[in-house]
């Protein structure tokens, strides 16, 4: 059975989202997957111990 998605939205500055969409095609890797890692990485770093959790950012 497939895991249940939901959608995310956001506003990117312009130069970050041309970087982000470049990266992915260059590395022939779908924007889903990217943010779904890049969601991953950001959730591992503040909910770990000396991340940026304690600090409120």
């Amino acid at each position: 059975m497939a895991e249940e998605t939901r959608e995310v939205r956001g506003r990117l500055p312009k130069d970050l989202k041309i970087a982000f969409e470049i990266a992915c095609a260059r590395l022939e890797v779908t924007q889903t997957a990217a943010l779904e890692e890049a969601i991953r990485d950001w959730l591992q770093k503040k909910e770990s111990p000396g991340g940026d959790k304690a600090q409120g950012s």
